[in-house]
């Protein structure tokens, strides 16, 4: 059983998570780890350093002809589509979107938040919806803490499949009574920690950010759990010095900017 746990002292917020974890992949045999777990401590905090660090990110991906940061952040959470009337509006709003797009292709996470197929037959259930509610019933009625997540893995859809298969598997909402705070865990069967995860991370964050907004509390921390976590450089169009560079631009990014 593999546990590489992050520093949680250099990961307290999303584009520092990355950038250490990034680092820590560089020293592993291939690039790569198994379960790596990463603590955030506070995901909202985006500031000029943390900023210039995903426009180099972007830059690089674009560069390449990889989708940018943006795009894989939209899968988890479509921000633009937020205009503040809640979880049913944003759904239906995304879902007019959804129809017109492409059958095939990648990028499908918020889709099953919100139009998971009804076992039973008939209306699509919408799984965020459904947590937005049963978590602001929490703040008025009995507190639980733990029966709110969001499912994402199926095995009637792709179970045997490899190439185009979920990365995310799972998401836990931990609501805390003692400080109404909403904690966020999230399980990747496989993180691709250059294409995909700071997507992912500031994906996730707009999600944690919508929910606690929508069910009446502030934002906790944010918990990623990679049972594989890798710095691509198989099938892409860059190397093994390549990536050195980048993740040590990014490292010298954050620190200039700290220390002016």
């Amino acid at each position: 059983m593999y546990f590489n746990p992050m520093d949680v002292t250099l990961t307290r917020t999303p584009v520092s998570a990355w950038v250490q974890t990034a680092k820590v992949l560089l020293d592993a045999p291939d690039f790569h780890l198994g379960g790596v777990v990463v603590h955030i401590e506070q995901p909202t905090i985006i500031n000029q350093q943390e900023m210039a660090v995903i426009n180099r990110v972007d830059e690089f991906l674009r560069h390449h002809n990889q989708y940018p940061v943006s795009t894989v952040a939209n899968t988890i959470f479509p921000e633009i589509l937020d205009h503040g009337d809640g979880a049913k509006a944003l759904a239906a709003r995304y879902m007019k979107n959804f129809l017109r797009m492409p059958k095939k292709g990648w990028g499908r996470y918020f889709e099953r938040f919100v139009s998971w197929p009804n076992p039973k037959g008939g209306e699509a259930i919408n799984q965020l919806a459904v947590v937005v509610e049963m978590l602001s019933e929490a703040r008025t009625g009995t507190f639980h803490t733990e029966k709110y997540e969001l499912v994402v893995s199926d095995p009637a859809r792709r179970m045997r499949n490899v190439q185009g298969r979920n990365c995310l598997s799972l998401i836990e909402l931990k609501p805390e009574k003692a400080t109404n705070q909403l904690h966020i865990y999230a399980t990747y069967r496989n993180n691709h920690y250059v294409r995909k995860t700071l997507g992912n991370i500031l994906g996730l964050v707009d999600l944690q950010a919508f929910i606690a907004r929508e069910a009446g509390f502030g934002v906790g921390t944010l918990t990623l759990h990679s049972t594989s976590g890798t710095l691509e450089t198989s099938g892409v169009p860059w190397g093994k010095s390549d990536l050195r560079a980048l993740v040590t631009q990014c490292e010298g990014l954050l620190i200039r900017r700290q220390a002016a």
